[in-house]
């Protein structure tokens, strides 16, 4: 379902229920950022957070002290990107955690600096000690204390700082954003202690899965002591059996019990338990395949039961990533196809990587693609707003939408800039424009709660070129984090034979995005290029063009005053337009 945290449904909840704007504004912006169809710059596996990365950076230390890896060099970027995530992030500890977050600070500088010193002389013992104070809990602890101050006001831009740590805290919780609503739904209609339905208790699940080429697994019950399995026959199953369309060939059902915080979160625990056995029997049984068929079922702790499938998106038409065959990015394609399939989480994350080295990306030129990957998220945050703003076809889009035209069955925009027009402030605007503005004013304020605050946001960034600059290098550096623990995560994986790790299932979600916002700027560069009739540049030399064009921007922005002349329809394309708005 998407856009879920805008759907009627639980805005009429939300006025019947009362909530003001900043209520509104706390769920609405936790359930979008569980939202599985999110882009990276909305979902929680790429939000800047001070909880992730502490956490990242104690498991790199810890399996540094055990095991050497990652290396000192690679150990040292995760620590000094880890800092500035904790650096942004600090702003929001205001409200609780100051202390426990300055404490994780002077751990990770002191750290960085046992690197800078000793190098690959580093101690293990360091590092095993540094691991030993960093307490992501203690941080996680924090954050759940600020609904109260959340919840009866606090001011933009720090109310959604505030919000996208909680959502995170959430995430690393184990909740699943459509149970999520769903409680929500339920705790609007009689509210009590919001945090019990954010972060409710685990309890015991019973999951129900199929597994797909074999009729026994033997010695479950050694290898899984809990698990009880039963052989299925599609002949004998009933008609109306919620079996009937899993069991295909030789199949077996598996139960097994799973703690979680709910019914979903459990059946995807479930999942990737029965996966990690599974790797067992296909050791064992190696001409035969063995898969769990997406069709799951949970008895939850009150004995009440609960189906469903995995999430899986469809469209009425599916689109190429370019119309002809760009040759240096099939491997990639290919890869990153694969990481959206595999279910294990390190390994899929490890994928990730491996189709970003694909391209030829190596861990040097990480800098320039977080560069790319800002510049990039800038254009998809914009259009991203659009579509919220718009959501419901209301008299009030009249004014808006002949200003900014839409395309298509998907309404995408025409012009990008035409948008950003809208967004820009302007002394004198023309009829045109003024009616436009008015229009998402109105817009905004109809729907109220995150929307209303998603368009505030980014009126005071286009306000002010400094604080537009500022906010480019917070997802560069964001990015620049998340790439440097993607590399780590592959040769946790791949070379050290990790199969676990803290908050890996928001690692391969991040990996996956990232991986395709990547595909999509290179994709339409070599579409640009082609049109163009112009030779193909190699992927790396782009990574290296846009690193230099935000270098560019940024410094522009922080003195231009104004971002009137910025034009962000081809930001990540081949064409040099990245400062033409308004000129002829």
């Amino acid at each position: 379902m998407r856009y879920q945290y805008l759907d009627g449904r639980l805005r009429r909840a939300f006025d019947d229920a009362g909530l003001d704007r900043g209520q509104r504004a706390l769920l609405q912006g936790v359930l979008r950022a569980l939202d599985p169809d999110a882009h990276l710059g909305e979902h929680v596996a790429g939000l800047n957070s001070a909880v992730l990365a502490v956490t990242r950076a104690r498991t790199a230390l810890e399996s540094h002290a055990t095991e050497d890896q990652p290396r000192w060099n690679l150990l040292r970027r995760v620590v000094t990107t880890s800092l500035a995530c904790v650096d942004a992030a600090k702003p929001a500890y205001v409200h609780g955690g100051a202390g426990e977050l300055a404490q994780a600070r002077r751990v990770l500088k002191s750290v960085d600096a046992a690197i800078v010193q000793d190098g690959q002389k580093l101690d293990p013992q360091v590092t095993a000690a540094a691991a030993a104070k960093l307490d992501p809990v203690a941080l996680e602890n924090a954050v759940k204390g600020w609904i109260a101050p959340l919840w009866n006001g606090v001011a933009l831009p720090l109310r959604a700082r505030m919000i996208a740590e909680v959502a995170v805290v959430v995430a690393v919780h184990g909740r699943d954003g459509r149970h999520l609503r769903t409680d929500l739904l339920r705790w609007l209609k009689k509210p009590g202690d919001l945090a019990e339905v954010l972060w409710p208790r685990e309890q015991r699940h019973v999951v129900a899965l199929v597994v797909r080429g074999a009729r026994v697994l033997r010695h479950l019950d050694e290898l899984l002591p809990q698990a009880r399995q039963e052989p299925l026959h599609r002949t004998m199953l009933p008609k109306d059996d919620f079996l009937k369309g899993a069991v295909t060939g030789s199949s077996v059902l598996v139960r097994l019990p799973v703690e979680a915080a709910d019914v979903h979160t459990a059946a995807q625990r479930g999942r990737r338990v029965l996966s990690e056995v599974l790797d067992q029997y296909a050791a064992g049984e190696r001409l035969t395949e063995l898969h769990i068929a997406p069709l799951w079922q949970v008895s939850g702790p009150g004995g009440r039961v609960t189906r469903g499938t995995e999430h899986q998106r469809t469209v009425g038409n599916a689109y190429p990533l370019t119309a002809h065959w760009p040759a240096e990015l099939r491997s990639a394609m290919r890869v990153a196809n694969l990481a959206r399939q595999v279910d294990a989480p390190m390994a899929s994350a490890g994928l990730a990587w491996s189709a970003l080295e694909a391209t030829g990306l190596d861990p040097s030129k990480i800098a320039w693609l977080a560069k790319g990957c800002a510049l990039q998220m800038l254009r998809q945050h914009l259009v991203s707003l659009h579509v919220v703003v718009t959501t419901h076809d209301t008299e009030l889009r009249k004014p808006l939408d002949a200003h900014v035209p839409t395309t298509g069955v998907k309404h995408h925009l025409k012009s990008v800039d035409a948008w950003l027009d809208v967004l820009t402030p302007h002394n004198r605007p023309a009829a045109e424009l003024d009616a436009a503005q008015k229009a998402l004013t109105a817009l905004a304020e109809s729907e109220g709660g995150l929307v209303q605050d998603l368009a505030e946001l980014w009126r005071g960034r286009l306000a002010d070129s400094k604080v537009l600059a500022a906010w480019l290098r917070e997802q560069e550096d964001t990015a620049a984090a998340l790439l440097e623990w993607l590399y780590v995560t592959r040769n946790l994986a791949f070379h050290a034979g990790r199969f676990a790790s803290p908050a890996d299932t928001l690692t391969a979600h991040a990996g996956q995005a990232v991986a395709d916002l990547t595909l999509e700027f290179l994709g339409n560069w070599r579409t640009v290029e082609r049109r163009q009739s112009r030779q193909e540049t190699s992927a790396v030399e782009i990574y290296r063009r846009l690193a230099q064009r935000a270098d560019q921007l940024v410094a522009r922005l922080k003195r231009a005053g104004s971002v009137r002349r910025l034009s962000v329809e081809d930001i990540s394309g081949p064409d040099e337009k990245w400062w033409s708005r308004g000129t002829s």
